[in-house]
């Protein structure tokens, strides 16, 4: 009676798994804003913005959404979803849907949804106060520094614009107070510039991949005189016509315009730059406008015509390496000062005085000393005796002055070599070219500016100092003569935070978002659980542990069990969900009782830190989610050219790399500091703004809480962090035994300081044989049909492999031992055991013969063989090992195999030649013949040397003849390594690295090659 109620109890513990139907909701309104919008931020919006407005369709305005595009059917009638055509272009026919564009259809839960909005009415409910409203009366409250975008003087002196977030703040320039805060409808500025007679403010900026602006400003009265929107990005580099009555500023779209101040009319455009245009300025008179952007170009546009002149910069591939950031006019005359990516500051006439010849540099007057970092400002002082750059390099701003008060003069005798071909000069000429550029030059003062980095300047009126930001709030002033430091103050009014963490630990959404499904009842009884991890120490908030818990089954079987027992933390100290993951919830020490049925376990578990702020760490914390939201693999961020101009490393190989993109790119456009829930990345990951990749996370999820909480901590960089180097998975070869059964994966990542963490939900874990299993992204495999497969790993770079076997329905089976003639065969057997096949009988004698004639020679057995063989009475074993021995060696064999290691080693006459081809072949005749070592037989080939006619071993490199060429060749030939995948980035699923690549690489380069004497 015990033993049949202990069944019924498991049976009954399985059986609680099944999901109970749920029940329809009374009808009720449906909010666009709430219900409906968020899902076109996930999975819409990124193709239909105005960045891409694919079939000329915008869905990120309420007013386009509802009108038609290119296919002229109206999207949305309210009242009407059967005549909408969006919903026909959404709803699935044979499983598939016309949008979203290359992505699973929308769920038919969220089909619904819409179409009743519609029904309806397709109303707009969303509240005037979605978005945080900034006015005079509610300015914004700075607890953290914003980035420092733009710093500018008025012409007297007297006051210093300086951006911020969502306003430029008036300064009195001697740091004595604030004289007015602007504040606008742009939440980041880029730019800011006072007009000739300082009565105006022209401020450029917007909302990122939302909305650019253009504000103009009366200083004196602090009012908005006003405000123009173009474009879908933040504008750059505001620069006004000497006359005061226009601006010029550049566009993400690769434009370059120019707008009346008075009114905001458009009345230049030019669209010459193939990338962003980041800065502008006007020549002396106002005759044309220089314009800089990521193209890696300074462009000459004639104002009057709004004719595209020429580029001022060298035309020649790689003479400016990287994007132009900044530029500004001589005080006098037509030249102008730039700087960007390179960290090389320039000067350049406006206009050609040479004919364009190939490969010049012709408008280049001087080239300045290297500085630290990129350039993001450049400045003339204001009788042009001095230059000066601020610039940012991984984290640290350098301010640096130099030494000019050149002529602009271009001497004839160097206009003359010039208007040569470069490749037609002489050294002498070209020496006086190199000596001309860097004439007059020096570098005075170079200083580190307290922060992370640097990315505005502005030189005093006086010509006595230099303002700089930096990224710690603080304006400080240098001494234009020595560089050194004279003053500084703080640029924005502090408050101490008085917020606590945006979510609390148990409002964090985190795991699968699945219903685990009902568990099938095991097949026998279950005698025992055993439980991975033994212990649970969970250190901090971020940790977590995956629960494995096996069944064994009185029949000797293991299965699954984590999705069907009860799991009971009575202390509170975790919040368990039905996938067995446990996340801290409080500090304590506890155990956690494991049951199903009656067989009950319990493992220790400790949980500390809870009470601690979050502490994020990029290379822990931050680079294994922007894995997991395939921000940094190949199809995006990380392709060998970026995506939309942002580029990550490959993976997250290069963590510096991928800081500095995310922190210092375009002054820190895409993290916010001051404003985390604001920063382009994070925005972009949840969908807030439009986003190509649709909707990654949300805002209530785990990894949001990470991105913030690093972004929040100022998004720096642990150059100690330390890094994963080796990863586990558990369990070990596991089994599942029937069809259609699941088995849950746990990753353990451990660091170079000894730590493990539970790395499962940022890991990617792959099966190798879909046909038998497959995996979602949660690491729960399903059984599809009986067979093996391999199980890959993989976490920041570190990779492990076990093997999924599948037993299906066996219950028939009954093993009995096969015959065995070897080692091999008993290994053989072993492994048949355990996957419960039984082989098949040994093959007849006739089978036999044929089979091993073919592998060893590569020829069907003779007639007169077969019959020898047949009609031999010897034992079967006996007679087979002697015919084995008779084909290894024999003329066949050794002209079979020959004819592989040719095939294999590339002989041919392309290059050896009839006779080198015939050397090569006969000289690997006669290794095989030999039976020599394979190793040495290699050794002999990669080092060979001397004339491939005495030494035929050599032909080897006569073939390959690059180092990449022969590298690859030999790792996969000889070693069984495909060493190619890592030429352009890390292997994506091995250890190898593109370091590695050309290391290895490098060794073949020793190798020459010269005629045969």
């Amino acid at each position: 009676m015990s033993r049949r109620f202990t069944c019924c109890a498991v049976l009954f513990a399985w059986t609680l798994l099944a999901s109970a139907a749920s029940l329809h909701a009374a009808e009720q309104t449906i909010s666009y804003h709430a219900q409906i919008r968020p899902i076109f931020q996930a999975h819409c919006q990124g193709c239909h913005q105005p960045a891409k407005p694919l079939g000329q369709y915008i869905m990120t305005d309420f007013q386009s959404l509802l009108t038609a595009g290119e296919s002229a059917e109206t999207a949305i009638v309210p009242g009407k979803p059967d005549d909408s055509y969006l919903v026909s272009q959404i709803t699935p026919v044979d499983g598939e849907a016309q949008m979203p564009k290359g992505k699973a259809p929308l769920s038919p839960e969220q089909i619904e949804l819409i179409r009743q909005w519609i029904a309806q009415g397709a109303t707009n409910d969303s509240p005037a106060s979605a978005s945080q409203v900034y006015d005079a009366q509610h300015p914004p409250v700075y607890t953290t520094p914003p980035v420092t975008t733009s710093l500018d003087f008025s012409p007297d002196g007297k006051l210093l614009a300086i951006a911020g977030h969502h306003e430029v703040l008036i300064h009195h320039a001697d740091g004595s107070g604030i004289v007015a805060r602007l504040i606008g409808l742009s939440d980041r500025i880029e730019s800011v510039a006072f007009s000739p007679d300082g009565t105006l403010l022209a401020v450029t900026g917007g909302a990122p991949a939302r909305m650019g602006e253009v504000q103009v400003w009366n200083v004196a009265e602090q009012k908005l005189v006003s405000t123009t929107q173009v474009g879908y990005d933040t504008l750059y580099g505001a620069s006004w016509s000497p006359d005061g009555s226009k601006i010029a500023f550049g566009c993400p779209d690769n434009s370059l315009r120019v707008i009346e101040a008075a009114t905001g009319k458009e009345v230049l455009f030019q669209g010459s730059h193939g990338d962003w245009v980041l800065d502008t300025t006007f020549s002396v008179d106002g005759s044309h406008v220089v314009s800089v952007g990521r193209d890696q170009t300074a462009k000459l546009t004639e104002f009057e015509t709004q004719r595209f002149v020429d580029n001022i910069t060298s035309i020649t591939p790689g003479a400016l390496k990287g994007g132009l950031a900044a530029v500004e006019t001589h005080p006098q005359r037509d030249e102008i000062l730039v700087g960007g990516a390179d960290g090389v500051l320039r000067t350049y006439r406006m206009q050609r005085e040479t004919n364009r010849v190939i490969g010049d540099d012709a408008n280049l007057v001087r080239m300045f000393p290297v500085v630290p970092g990129r350039i993001f400002d450049v400045g003339y002082s204001p009788d042009a005796s001095l230059t000066t750059a601020v610039s940012s390099h991984n984290g640290q701003g350098y301010v640096t002055i130099f030494q000019y008060g050149v002529p602009g003069e271009l001497p004839a005798e160097i206009k003359a070599i010039l208007g040569k071909r470069v490749a037609e000069r002489n050294a002498e000429e070209t020496k006086k070219i190199d000596d001309l550029i860097t004439e007059g030059v020096k570098t005075l003062a170079q200083h580190q500016v307290p922060g992370k980095g640097s990315y505005s300047l502005a030189f005093a009126p006086d010509g006595k100092s230099i303002a700089v930001a930096s990224t710690d709030g603080i304006v400080r002033f240098y001494s234009a003569e020595t560089g050194e430091l004279q003053r500084e103050f703080s640029a924005y009014p502090l408050t101490p935070s008085t917020t606590e963490q945006s979510a609390e630990l148990a409002a964090w959404k985190f795991g699968s978002p699945e219903t685990p499904k009902p568990a099938t009842p095991p097949a026998s009884k279950v005698v025992s659980l055993e439980v991975l991890p033994a212990q649970i120490q969970l250190n901090g908030k971020l940790d977590y542990a995956q629960i494995l818990v096996t069944a064994v089954l009185e029949n000797g079987d293991r299965i699954d069990a984590t999705r069907a027992v009860t799991i009971n933390d009575g202390s509170g100290l975790t919040s368990i969900d039905a996938f067995g993951l446990a996340s801290p919830a409080q500090n304590g020490t506890g155990s956690l009782q494991i049951q199903l049925g009656e067989i009950k376990t319990q493992i220790p578990l400790q949980v500390s830190g809870c009470d601690q702020a979050l502490t994020v760490d990029y290379v822990t914390h931050v680079t294994p989610i922007l894995s997991k939201l395939g921000c940094n693999q190949g199809t995006c961020h990380g392709s060998a050219q970026g995506k939309a101009g942002f580029k990550l490393s490959l993976r997250g190989y290069d963590p510096l790399f991928d800081v500095r993109a995310l922190v210092d790119d375009h002054a820190s456009r895409r993290a916010n500091t001051a404003v985390p829930d604001e920063s382009l990345m994070i925005l972009k990951s949840i969908g807030g703004v439009p986003h190509q990749g649709g909707q990654l996370t949300t805002a209530d999820h785990k990894y949001y809480q990470i991105l913030r909480g690093w972004v929040e901590q100022g998004a720096v960089l642990k150059s100690d962090s330390p890094k994963v180097v080796a990863i586990d998975v558990f369990p070990k070869n596991p089994t599942i035994q029937q069809i259609g059964s699941q088995q849950q994966i746990r990753v353990l990542a451990t660091y170079a300081d000894g730590t493990q963490r539970d790395v499962t939900y940022e890991s990617f874990v792959e099966s190798g044989n879909t046909e038998v299993a497959t995996i979602n992204k949660s690491g729960l495999l399903e059984a599809v049909r009986r067979g093996e497969a391999s199980i890959l790993a993989r976490y920041e770079g570190s990779y492990a492999a076990t093997t999924l076997t599948v037993m299906g329905d066996r219950t028939e089976f009954v093993w009995q031992d096969p015959p065995t003639f070897n080692h091999v065969d008993d290994l053989t057997a072993i492994k048949w055991q355990r996957l419960k096949i039984q082989p098949s009988e040994l093959c007849t004698d006739e089978e036999f013969i044929r089979r091993v004639t073919l592998d060893l020679t590569g020829l069907p057995p003779t007639s007169e063989a077969v019959h020898a063989f047949i009609n031999d009475q010897r034992p079967a074993q006996e007679k087979r090992d002697h015919y084995i021995d008779q084909l290894v060696g024999s003329d066949a064999y050794v002209t079979h195999m020959t004819n592989k290691w040719a095939d294999l080693l590339q002989v041919n006459g392309k290059f050896l030649g009839r006779e080198g081809a015939t050397l090569y072949r006969n000289w690997i005749r006669e290794q095989v013949a030999a039976n020599r070592p394979y190793d040495e037989f290699v050794r002999e080939i990669v080092t060979a040397s001397g004339s491939n006619k005495t030494n035929p071993a050599a032909s080897y490199y006569k073939i390959l003849r690059t180092p990449e060429d022969t590298m690859e060749n030999t790792t996969h030939l000889f070693l069984g390594v495909r060493f190619n995948c890592n030429k352009c980035h890390d292997h994506p699923f091995e250890r190898w690295t593109q370091d590695q690549y050309y290391e290895t690489a490098a060794y073949f380069a020793h190798v020459g090659l010269r005629g045969d004497p």
